[in-house]
């Protein structure tokens, strides 16, 4: 068949969303500057009867088929019915399942549709990450409901790090609110169903902290040991308040085993 100056009918055929072997195909077929293509895609193709539908379609459109079939008794299908008829084809992705498979001496799943599946879970990740980043440290509460986990307590109690760890390790969507002496938290906090976390700390171990972290700021009631005790102390108060709230020591946890403390909850 002649491509030159020509429209060329490329069909491509997946038993998934057919989206990879469209970009694939696209991306090899636009370094041909003769050729006009013009694409029709059929995804989640899993039947034999279907494949002969395609064919037949193929042959009638003098069209190229790109075929990228997980399943080996469909991709096994394809290759004896185009014998028969006049029609041009070509395998994405048996040749280098193949190939994979006696490298390293394994038998592919052949299940479709896995890659879709982790293209969404990667999406899901992504918006978890979007939405704790969003939350921190008390911002946009309005949407608070829409949370997998909200943590409350005192500045430097590890809040900010262990959303962030909880949010790309265990794709939850997590905000975090700080509690401020005599400031009177969200509304929301006290009557949403979400799960909430409530950070308690030894006075000690936050003015060694925020000591660190101000240094060169002097003396002041942030750092100042018995103001941090009223902060403590207050945010207790506010704990109890709060129905369905666990609260946890973080004094000498690091943040790995802060969230295997709070997974199980």
């Amino acid at each position: 068949m002649g491509l030159k100056n020509r429209q060329v009918h490329v069909l491509i055929v997946s038993d998934a969303t057919g989206i990879t072997a469209e970009r694939v195909i696209s991306a090899a077929l636009v370094q041909f500057e003769e050729i006009r293509p013009t694409y029709n895609k059929f995804s989640y193709v899993q039947t034999k009867e279907k494949i002969d539908e395609i064919l037949s379609e193929a042959e009638k459109h003098d069209a190229i088929v790109i075929y990228s079939l997980v399943s080996k008794e469909l991709r096994d299908y394809f290759q004896r019915k185009k014998r028969d008829l006049q029609v041009y084809t070509i395998d994405l992705l048996g040749p280098l399942l193949n190939r994979i498979g006696r490298l390293l001496n394994v038998i592919p799943v052949s299940r479709p549709g896995l890659y879709k599946g982790l293209a969404e879970e990667s999406l899901r990740l992504s918006e978890s990450i979007d939405f704790t980043l969003k939350h921190d440290d008390g911002q946009n509460a309005e949407t608070l409901c829409d949370a997998d986990l909200i943590i409350l307590g005192v500045s430097r109690t590890s809040k900010t790090p262990t959303s962030l760890y909880l949010s790309c390790n265990n794709n939850l969507k997590v905000a975090n609110i700080p509690i401020i002496q005599n400031e009177t938290p969200p509304e929301q906090i006290f009557t949403i169903k979400t799960r909430k976390v409530g950070f308690t700390i030894s006075p000690e171990k936050v003015a060694i902290i925020r000591r660190k972290r101000f240094a060169y700021a002097g003396p002041s009631e942030y750092t100042d040991i018995e103001s941090i005790r009223r902060e403590i102390l207050y945010s207790h108060r506010i704990f109890r308040e709060i129905q369905r709230l666990r609260v946890i020591d973080v004094t000498n946890s690091s943040i790995e085993e802060i969230s295997e403390q709070i997974l199980p909850f």
